[in-house]
C-alpha cells in the first residue's frame, strides 16, 4: 500500500517557502495536512511513484508519515515492520540560536527509552537505501511524530540534520556555525588538514576561523577588515580586494576548496565562482546564496542546474538549521 503522508521538517520561517517548493515539484500529487512551527505533513493523492524523490532546497528531513505516538510502547508499535536499521530521534522546534539545554534533555530521555526497545544499528554509517525511523520531539504535552525516511546522497546524516555545536564566544561571526554545519553535513572535517581554501567574502572571519581550526590555509577576499584573531592565524592570508576584482594572478598555485558567504545575487556569487572554478579545478565548493526575494526563491533551480555543469561532484542544496533567508550549496570531488 502506498503512504498515506509524508512529512518534512524545516527551518522556523520557512514553512511558507516549503509549502510553495512541494507545490510546485509536485503540483496535485500532495496536498497540506497538518502543520506545526518547523513541521508540515502532505497527504498522498494517489500512488507516489516509485523513483519519487521529495527534494527540494527547504526541507530538512522528509518521509513517510507513520502517525503520532503518546507513548513508547505507540513508537514501537508504528516502527514494527518498517525495516528501518537506524533510529534518529530530535525536536521538532529549533531555535535560531541553538537548541536549549532543556530541550536536548527532554530529547535524550525519550532517545534512551525509545532505544532501550528499539535496539537499531546506530552505530553503523547510514549507507544508501538504509531506512531510518524519526521520532520528532514536540513541546511539553505534544504527541510525538514518527516517521520513515530511507537514506540518500546528500541527505543529512544527523537526527533532524541538526549539530550540537554551539557558536563559541570567539568566533567571529556566525558564519563559524553555519561552516561547521556544513563540513558536517559534507562529512569533510578530517579532510581539511593541508588543503588550501580561497573564501570570497570572509570578514569578518567567522568561517575562516572554522577552517583555519580543522587544519585548513585560508585565502581570505573582502574590502572589509578582518577579525585580529584571524589575521594573526600563520595560515590565514588576507587579500584586500572584492570578489569581482580578483585575479587569477592573486592566488597561490593550488586551491583545494571554494568558499562564499557574499550578500549578493545567487546568480552573481556563482559567476564570481564559476570564474575560478573553471580554472583550477577544486576538490570542493561550499557556498552560501541569500534568498531575499520571491524572484530568487523561483531562480534557484535554473541556477544549480548551471552550477552543476562545471560543479567539482555532485551538487547538493540544503537550508541549514544556522541559515536564516539562504541555502548552503556543498559539492565534493574526487581526487
Amino acid at each position: 500500500m502506498p503512504p498515506s503522508f509524508l512529512f518534512a521538517t524545516c527551518r522556523f520561517g520557512s514553512e511558507p517557502a516549503l509549502k510553495r517548493e512541494v507545490a510546485m515539484r509536485h503540483g496535485g500529487l500532495l496536498t497540506p495536512a497538518f502543520m506545526r512551527p518547523q513541521l508540515i505533513t502532505w497527504k498522498v493523492q494517489g500512488e507516489l511513484p516509485a523513483d519519487f524523490r521529495f527534494g527540494g532546497l527547504f526541507a530538512q528531513v522528509s518521509g513517510r508519515s507513520l502517525g503520532m505516538a503518546e507513548t513508547v510502547a505507540e513508537v514501537v508499535a508504528l516502527a514494527a515492520g518498517t525495516g528501518a536499521a537506524h533510529l534518529h530521534i530530535f525536536p521538532r522546534e529549533v531555535p535560531e540560536e541553538g537548541v536549549p539545554e532543556e530541550t536536548w534533555a527532554r530529547v535524550d530521555a525519550a532517545a534512551a527509552e525509545i532505544q532501550a526497545l528499539l535496539p537499531l544499528n546506530d552505530q553503523k554509517p547510514l549507507r544508501p537505501a538504509d531506512y531510518v525511523l524519526d521520532v520528532i520531539i514536540g513541546a511539553e504535552g505534544e504527541p510525538m511524530l514518527v516517521g520513515l525516511h530511507q537514506y540518500q546522497p546528500g541527505e543529512f546524516k544527523t537526527p533532524g540534520g541538526l549539530s550540537r555545536a554551539s557558536l563559541p564566544p570567539e568566533a567571529p561571526s556566525r558564519a563559524w556555525l553555519k561552516m561547521e554545519q556544513s563540513l558536517s553535513w559534507l562529512g569533510v572535517e578530517k579532510e581539511l588538514k593541508g588543503l588550501v581554501v580561497l573564501e570570497l567574502g570572509s570578514a569578518p572571519g567567522g568561517a575562516s576561523h572554522s577552517l583555519l581550526s580543522h587544519g585548513a590555509t585560508v585565502y581570505g577576499v573582502d574590502t572589509v577588515a578582518m577579525d585580529e584573531r584571524v589575521l594573526a592565524h600563520p595560515q590565514f592570508h588576507h587579500l584586500r580586494v572584492s570578489a569581482g576584482d580578483l585575479q587569477p594572478d592573486m592566488l597561490p598555485d593550488q586551491v583545494d576548496v571554494l568558499v562564499s558567504d557574499i550578500n549578493l545575487e545567487p546568480r552573481i556569487i556563482c559567476q564570481y565562482v564559476e570564474k575560478f572554478a573553471t580554472r583550477l579545478p577544486p576538490l570542493g565548493m561550499i557556498l552560501t546564496l541569500k534568498i531575499n526575494s520571491a524572484k530568487v526563491e523561483a531562480e534557484m533551480p535554473a541556477i544549480i542546474q548551471r552550477v552543476r555543469q562545471w560543479a567539482p561532484g555532485p551538487v547538493y542544496v540544503r537550508q541549514l538549521s544556522s541559515n536564516r533567508r539562504e541555502v548552503t550549496l556543498v559539492s565534493w570531488g574526487d581526487r
